[in-house]
């Protein structure tokens, strides 16, 4: 019954781990974890996890049990494990004084577990046919290690190099994900910052000129010149955001969205009208929803609706100014291209993506247009909670 129980510990003791490696913990903290289960079910006083290092030696990197004087100095070869790949068991610690080439820090280290463990139990960790450390495990008493024992500490040898091996991938990939982050943002400042900012420099160059022979065109382009610093300003502004999410939570709709209109007129060099009405709150997820939303419509709108007449609306409702948002509409209109709405308009131009969005917070989406005659794009929201008996 005793041997039931303790296979149940173990099988139970493995799930947690492969759970525990399988989450987004930190490494160290996964490596905590798994020395810490190992302890118990090895029946072992103190183990630790080495790290193989160019010059040869293991370094710790988690540990539970060993003395503090020996994790302040403990960078020993310990046979070299995770040269040879083989486990290690060592009835009588004192041997490893005979080990050629250990300088004299290296001996008052393992005189500190001298002093405490006689036998000692070491597992390579290996990943992807890579020497990456060791798995030791110490024992206070001259300790008898069976087939079993062995096999669980190969076990959780594994156990430590998938964590290890994950972490690894997580970084490798927040990486990419950073490097991906960085050229979008390299494109969106050289698509729009940065063509405005060229734009103005050469407006700004010949108006002067232009001022004296034509003061009128020379009013034109100052008005010009205007909308494209704003433009640049706003297009900063948004890509700011977008670095501090938790600045754009934080953010009013209504800035956001005259935000988006300055950067479009910029871009398009034609001014958009924005108008709001009401100041009430809107839920974080449905105003960083509207917020998307109008900047995927003016992006198409930007993009292919070769629009003069381009307009942002934003209506919220409530019991008063300041109180809780109970409906809100978001409407954007322009008068370009437009195009032949058919049965399925979720196909077109994105739209699906909005419409999964929309759906999301329960909105409802609404995207009408005709032929070179526009396009509408309304989003209409409303709160679901019930008013109080």
């Amino acid at each position: 019954m005793a041997e039931l129980e303790r296979r149940r510990l173990v099988a139970a003791s493995l799930r947690g781990t492969l759970s525990a490696v399988n989450s987004d913990l930190h490494i160290d903290k996964l490596l905590d974890f798994i020395v810490n289960q190992a302890l118990p079910l090895l029946r072992a006083d103190a183990a630790a996890v080495y790290r193989l290092n160019l010059n040869g030696e293991l370094s710790i990197q988690s540990v539970v049990g060993l003395p503090l004087e020996y994790v302040k100095s403990a960078n020993v070869s310990l046979g070299n494990i995770a040269l040879i790949k083989q486990p290690l068991f060592c009835t009588n610690l004192t041997d490893f004084l005979n080990e050629p080439g250990l300088r004299s820090e290296q001996i008052s280290a393992i005189d500190e577990i001298i002093k405490r463990y006689r036998s000692i139990l070491s597992v390579p960790i290996e990943i992807r046919d890579e020497s990456y450390g060791v798995l030791s495990l110490f024992f206070i008493k001259r300790h008898k290690l069976n087939d079993d024992e062995l096999d669980l500490a190969i076990d959780f040898s594994i156990q430590a190099a998938l964590a290890i091996d994950n972490a690894r991938l997580r970084i490798r990939a927040q990486q990419d994900a950073v490097n991906q982050e960085r050229n979008r943002l390299a494109r969106e400042l050289h698509d729009s910052v940065i063509q405005n900012l060229f734009s103005a420099s050469l407006i700004a160059e010949t108006l002067p000129k232009i001022i004296q022979r034509d003061p009128e065109k020379g009013h034109e382009g100052l008005s010009e010149l205007q909308l494209l610093i704003r433009g640049a300003i706003a297009e900063m502004h948004s890509l700011l955001l977008e670095l501090r999410p938790r600045d754009l939570e934080g953010a009013r709709l209504d800035e956001l969205l005259k935000q988006i209109a300055e950067a479009a007129s910029g871009r398009l060099r034609k001014p958009i009208d924005f108008t709001c009405k009401g100041q009430n709150t809107m839920p974080v997820d449905v105003q960083l929803i509207f917020y998307r939303m109008a900047q995927e419509a003016i992006n198409n709108i930007v993009k292919h609706a070769e629009a003069n007449a381009i307009s942002i609306n934003l209506i919220r409702e409530g019991d008063s100014p300041d109180d809780i948002c109970k409906k809100a509409i978001l409407t954007i209109t322009d008068d370009g291209r437009g195009f032949i709405e058919s049965t399925d308009i979720s196909n077109q131009l994105g739209f699906s993506i909005m419409k999964e969005s929309a759906d999301s917070i329960g909105a409802k989406l609404s995207i009408k247009s005709q032929l070179n005659h526009g396009t509408n794009v309304q989003l209409i929201w409303k709160s679901q909670n019930k008013e109080k008996p």
